[in-house]
């Protein structure tokens, strides 16, 4: 499938203008990269963000204990990722490692605050993608805490682990 067309019909950009989709192809790049390919590396700076076209990729986290990781899940085509580290500027929480080969469209920082900066459609819809991964994450966190306290694991009055 080509970069306008997944734009097209990808639940994320649902709300987005032919016109802004047309804007938004024009500034993303289309790789490919290897099974067991780091996207996105946990504590780094976030350069770009990526929508995962084909493929799969781990997300993981360092374990508060520093030793393993915490499994956050697996990204499937459609997800869209890397986008908060852009926005507030902070280090990446998390690394995406690639399961299988993958294609990946992304956006670089400068790209993205010009886009933000001077569309103003796309950034409210930036914004609600970004909203969206908020959810998603707080769900499962919740759900997490909820599975914590069911195993005797967490103080369900202070939720303290």
């Amino acid at each position: 499938m080509d970069l306008p067309e997944f734009l097209r019909t990808n639940p994320a950009f649902e709300g987005f203008t032919q016109s802004d989709i047309t804007v938004l192809e024009r500034a993303l790049r289309v790789d490919r990269f290897p099974a067991n390919h780091v996207l996105l590396r946990e504590g780094k700076k976030g350069h770009e963000f990526y929508i995962l076209m084909d493929g799969q990729v781990r997300v993981s986290h360092t374990h508060k204990s520093g030793r393993g990781f915490d499994d956050l899940g697996v990204l499937t085509a459609g997800d869209v990722f890397g986008l908060q580290s852009l926005i507030d500027d902070r280090r990446r929480y998390s690394t995406c490692r690639t399961l299988t080969p993958v294609v990946v469209a992304s956006l670089p920082k400068p790209a993205f605050e010009l886009l933000y900066n001077q569309h103003t459609e796309l950034a409210e819809h930036f914004q609600y993608l970004v909203a969206g991964q908020l959810v998603r994450d707080l769900r499962r966190l919740d759900r997490g805490i909820v599975a914590s306290v069911h195993a005797g694991e967490v103080d369900p009055l202070t939720h303290v682990l």
